[in-house]
C-alpha cells in the first residue's frame, strides 16, 4: 500500500447531465463554469439556479464543487464578476479556479475565507511560481501540462499548497496562459474563454523555399495516464484532473469511472496494478486523436505526441476493407471488433472527406461483413468505429438513476408512551434528531425489530444509504408503517437541510470601491525597446530619446553583458535583463544562478515574465517591470503588481486603447511595435519534423540560425524562433504590430512608456524603426523623410494594428 494519501479525482462538468455522470461514476470533486466568466464559453455551462442545484446535489453526496472563473476580466466586468462571486460564496462553492491576478486581489479583499485555486492559465512551471502564489493564499496550484514527473515530484515535496495536474483529455500545444493565436488571428481570446482552436488547423513547415512537412502540425494527441497512474500518485499530486467540459456526458462517465477504478485498485492492491485492454479500448472509443500519449510526464515532446493526420476524434479501429465494388456501392470489411446495430463507422479513404455509415446488423470480431456505401474506397482502407452504441448505452445507465449515496448512521428510539424518535448523522458532523407519533403498546401483533429496521432503511431515491441502524426499543409495541415512513422522511429532509446549511455561507454585501480618479493623458512618453541579440542593442542604443533597453536573457546576453552595460551607460540608457518567458523546474539551478549573478551586476532592473521570477528579484533593490506575459487586463491587476513592489507594468497586448486608458497610469507600458508571439510551445515543429536521425529524435542549436516558418491555408507565414537552451519554440505573428500611422492616438493615452520588441529584425531595420518611433515620440507633428519612407514601406509589406482599436471578445 502506498504511503501517499489517496488523491482527489476531479472531473469536468459542462452540463447538469455531465455533472451527474461524473458524480455517479466516482469523482471526488467537479469543476464547472457559469454562463459568464468561464474559460470554456462554448460549453453548456450553468445558470445561477443550476449552479446552486449542482452545489446541493454534490454536497449531499460528499462531492466538492469548484467553479471556474479562470479568464481575464476587463474593468467594466469587475463589478458584475464580484456580484457573481458573492452568489457563489453564499451558495457554498468549495473553491474558485482563477487566472486573473486583479480579480484574485478583489476577491481576496472581499471574501477572504473563500478558497482560491491557481488555474493552469497562470503558467506555474516551477517551485518558485508555486511558492509565490501559495504565499498569496492560493490553496491549490494547477501546474502547466508540460512538466515532467521528476519536476512535479520536486515541487510537491517542497510546496505547502496542494498540486493539481491534468491526467486525461486534450493537450494544448501552447503553454497555457501564453497563447495569443486565436486572439491575434481572429479576435477570440483564449485567455477569455473563447479560443477558436486555430492551432488545430493545417499548417506547412518550410525552411526558406523548401517544404518540409504538412498536416495538423500543432495538434497534439490527447493525454492518457491510467497506465502510469501509480507514478503520478507517488509523485505526490494531490488532485488528478480530467479535461473535458466541452465533452458529452458519456465521455465524462466513462473516463471518470475508469480512473476511479484504477485509483482504488492501486491503493487496494498496488503490487498487482494492471490496466485491462478493454478499458483502454473504452477510453479510445470515447475520444482519441490517433491514439493517446502519456504527455510530458514521460516525454519532453516530439512528433509521436502529435496528431498530424487529423485533429478530431478518430474512434476505435474495428476493421480493414477487403474489397469494394463501385458498380454496386458495396464494401466488404474484415472486422476485428464486435459491432452492434446503431454503431457508427468511418472508412478512412485516401482523400477527405472520409465516408461513413451506421451498422444495422450485429457481427462478431473476425467476421467479414458487407455494407452498402458510396465513396472512393480502396482495399486495405482502415475502418474506425466513431460511435459505440453498446458502450454509450451502458454509460448512460450509470447516471440515469442516482447510484452515488452518502453513508449515514442512525439510532431509532421506540419506547412505550414516548414519541417515536430517529437520530441520523454522517461522518462530517451533521447530526439531526426528529420525533413522530407516540409509541403504543401492541393490542394484537407487536411490531418486530426487523420490521422497524426494514422501514427505516428504505432510503429509496434519497441521496443517503443507511450503513447501520441501532434500535433502542421496548418489546410488545406497535408502530404503524405510515408513522415509520413519515418519521424517516422527516429525518432525511432534516439531515439534508443540516448538510446543506453547513455547506452554505452567510451573505456578505461587498462591492468595488468608488472609481479611482482617471489618470491624465501623458503625451510625452518614454521609449523602451526589447532586443534578443547584442547586435540589435548595439544598433539602437545611441538613438536619441531611447530610455530603456530590455536584453533577453540568454547565453549571449550573459557573455556580452559587460559590453552592453558600457554602451548603455555611455548613452544614459537603462539596461534591464529580460528574464526567460518560460522558466522550468528542470532548469531551476541554472536559472536561479543566473538571476543571482544578475543581481550583483550594474544592470538597472529586471523584466519579469512569471510570478516566481518576481519573487526571486523582489528584494534585489533593482527596478522591476512586470511583462504582459502575466496578463494584466484591468486596474486591479495593475494595483496588485504595484502593491507587490513592481515599478512598472506592461499591459496585456489584448487590450484596446479604451481599456488601456481605463486600467493604466504613468507606471504602465504598452507594446507598440513587434512580431507578437502567438504561442510558446515545447512542441517545436523544427525539432519534431526535421530533428530525426536514424530513427532517433534530436534537437540542434543550429536551428536558431535557420529561416523556418509555418504557412497556413491562407498563405500567411508565421516565423519560428527557438530557444534551444530551454527547449521552447515561439510562433510569431506573420505581420508586425506597427502603430506609427496612428501614433498620435497612442500618445494620447495614460501610459508612461511605449515598447518596441525586436525579434527577427536585422540591425538596420531595428535601427530605422527605433529612430522613427523616437522621432515621433518626441514630436508626432514633425515627420522626417526617413520616417515617411518607412511608413510607405510598411504599408506595402503589410502590418497589423493589433488590438488597439478592435480589442478581443
Amino acid at each position: 500500500m502506498s504511503a501517499r494519501n489517496k488523491p482527489e479525482l476531479l472531473a469536468p462538468a459542462g452540463s447538469m447531465e455531465s455533472l451527474k455522470a461524473a458524480v455517479n461514476n466516482g469523482c471526488d470533486a467537479v469543476y464547472l463554469g457559469g454562463k459568464l466568466f468561464s474559460a470554456r464559453q462554448f460549453a453548456g455551462n450553468f445558470s445561477l439556479e443550476e449552479l446552486e442545484e449542482a452545489c446541493d446535489y454534490c454536497h449531499l453526496r460528499g462531492v466538492k464543487v469548484y467553479v471556474t472563473i479562470n479568464t481575464l476580466y476587463k474593468d467594466e466586468e469587475l463589478k458584475e464578476l464580484l456580484g457573481f462571486v458573492g452568489k457563489l460564496y453564499k451558495m457554498g462553492v468549495d473553491a474558485l479556479i482563477i487566472q486573473d491576478s486583479g480579480a484574485a486581489k478583489l476577491i481576496r479583499e472581499n471574501y477572504p475565507d473563500l478558497p482560491l485555486h491557481a488555474s493552469t492559465q497562470m503558467t506555474a512551471n516551477s517551485l518558485e511560481d508555486v511558492r509565490y502564489w501559495e504565499s498569496l493564499g492560493f490553496s491549490k496550484i494547477v501546474l502547466s501540462r508540460e512538466l515532467s514527473l521528476e519536476e512535479i515530484s520536486e515541487i510537491t515535496q517542497q510546496a505547502e499548497a496542494e498540486i493539481e495536474t491534468f491526467i486525461h483529455g486534450a493537450l494544448c500545444v501552447c503553454y497555457s496562459g501564453q497563447c495569443l493565436m486565436s486572439s491575434i488571428l481572429g479576435g477570440r481570446s483564449g485567455n477569455r474563454g473563447r479560443c477558436a482552436q486555430t492551432c488545430r488547423l493545417p499548417y506547412t513547415l518550410y525552411k526558406g523555399a523548401d517544404k518540409l512537412q504538412e498536416g495538423y502540425l500543432l495538434s497534439p494527441k490527447d493525454i492518457q495516464t491510467v497506465t502510469i497512474l501509480p507514478q503520478l500518485i507517488e509523485a505526490g499530486i494531490a488532485s488528478l484532473k480530467i479535461e473535458g467540459r466541452m465533452k458529452n456526458p458519456e465521455y465524462v462517465a466513462g473516463v471518470t469511472g475508469i480512473y476511479r477504478k484504477y485509483i482504488d485498485l492501486y491503493f487496494d492492491d498496488p503490487d498487482h496494478y494492471q490496466v485491462s485492454s478493454e478499458d483502454i479500448k473504452a477510453l479510445t472509443q470515447l475520444f482519441n486523436r490517433g491514439g493517446f500519449t502519456e504527455g510530458y510526464y514521460t516525454s519532453a515532446g516530439g512528433k509521436d505526441m502529435m496528431s498530424i493526420e487529423r485533429p478530431k476524434t478518430w474512434g476505435l479501429k474495428v476493421g480493414i476493407v477487403d474489397s469494394y465494388i463501385p458498380k454496386h456501392n458495396r464494401v466488404t470489411i474484415r472486422t476485428r471488433e464486435a459491432l452492434v446495430p446503431g454503431d457508427g463507422i468511418e472508412i478512412w479513404t485516401a482523400k477527405e472527406p472520409h465516408v461513413g455509415t451506421n451498422i444495422s446488423k450485429a457481427s462478431k470480431a473476425g467476421e467479414v461483413i458487407s455494407l452498402a456505401i458510396e465513396g472512393d474506397i480502396q482495399k486495405n482502407d482502415v475502418v474506425y468505429r466513431t460511435y459505440g452504441k453498446a458502450l454509450n448505452d451502458a454509460l448512460r445507465k450509470t447516471w440515469e438513476k442516482d447510484s452515488r449515496k452518502k453513508s449515514i448512521w442512525g439510532l431509532l428510539k421506540v419506547k412505550k408512551g414516548q414519541p417515536l424518535a430517529l437520530q441520523l448523522w454522517d461522518m462530517s458532523g451533521s447530526n439531526i434528531y426528529v420525533t413522530g407519533d407516540m409509541v403504543e403498546s401492541a393490542a394484537n401483533q407487536p411490531t418486530s425489530l426487523e420490521k422497524l429496521k426494514q422501514q427505516i432503511e428504505k432510503m429509496g431515491a434519497t441521496s443517503f444509504v443507511l450503513e447501520a441502524l441501532e434500535i433502542d426499543g421496548d418489546d410488545d409495541i406497535y408502530v404503524s408503517v405510515g408513522a415509520l415512513n413519515q418519521l424517516r422522511r422527516m429525518a432525511v429532509e432534516a439531515l439534508e437541510e443540516a448538510i446543506l446549511k453547513k455547506s452554505k455561507r452567510q451573505e456578505i454585501q461587498k462591492g468595488i470601491k468608488e472609481e479611482k480618479e482617471k489618470s491624465s493623458y501623458i503625451l510625452q512618453k518614454k521609449l523602451h525597446a526589447l532586443v534578443t541579440e547584442f547586435s540589435q542593442l548595439e544598433a539602437i542604443v545611441g538613438t536619441k530619446g531611447l530610455k530603456v533597453i530590455y536584453f533577453e536573457a540568454s547565453a549571449e546576453m550573459e557573455r556580452m553583458l559587460p559590453q552592453a552595460l558600457k554602451l548603455c551607460n555611455s548613452f544614459d540608457v537603462s539596461l534591464y535583463a529580460a528574464l526567460p518567458k518560460i522558466s522550468r523546474q528542470w532548469r531551476k539551478d541554472i536559472e536561479d544562478a543566473m538571476v543571482e549573478c544578475l543581481k550583483k551586476t550594474e544592470i538597472d532592473g529586471f523584466l519579469v515574465r512569471s510570478a516566481g521570477q518576481f519573487g526571486l528579484v523582489k528584494d534585489s533593490g533593482k527596478k522591476i517591470t512586470v511583462d504582459y506575459t502575466l496578463n494584466v487586463m484591468n486596474e486591479e491587476g495593475v494595483a496588485f503588481w504595484k502593491q507587490q513592489g513592481a515599478d512598472s507594468v506592461c499591459l496585456s497586448v489584448e487590450a484596446n486603447l479604451k481599456e488601456i486608458n481605463a486600467m493604466g497610469d504613468k507606471d504602465c507600458e504598452m507594446v507598440v511595435y513587434g512580431y507578437l508571439p502567438l504561442m510558446k510551445t515545447q512542441q517545436c515543429p523544427i525539432g519534431n519534423f526535421t530533428g530525426e536521425k536514424e530513427g532517433h529524435f534530436y534537437c540542434s542549436e543550429k536551428n536558431n540560425t535557420e529561416l523556418y516558418f509555418l504557412k497556413d491555408r491562407k498563405g500567411l507565414k508565421f516565423p519560428l524562433m527557438t530557444d534551444c537552451e530551454r527547449c521552447v519554440c515561439t510562433v510569431l505573428n506573420s505581420k508586425p504590430l506597427f502603430t506609427l500611422k496612428f501614433y498620435d492616438e497612442i500618445l494620447e493615452s495614460v501610459t508612461g512608456s511605449v515598447r518596441l520588441e525586436f525579434t527577427k529584425e536585422g540591425i538596420g531595420r531595428a535601427a530605422r524603426i527605433t529612430k522613427a518611433y523616437a522621432e515621433m515620440t518626441q514630436d508626432p507633428n514633425k515627420i522626417s523623410s526617413e520616417t515617411r519612407s518607412l511608413l510607405e514601406e510598411m504599408r506595402e509589406k503589410g502590418n497589423t494594428k493589433g488590438h488597439f482599436f478592435r480589442g478581443v471578445e
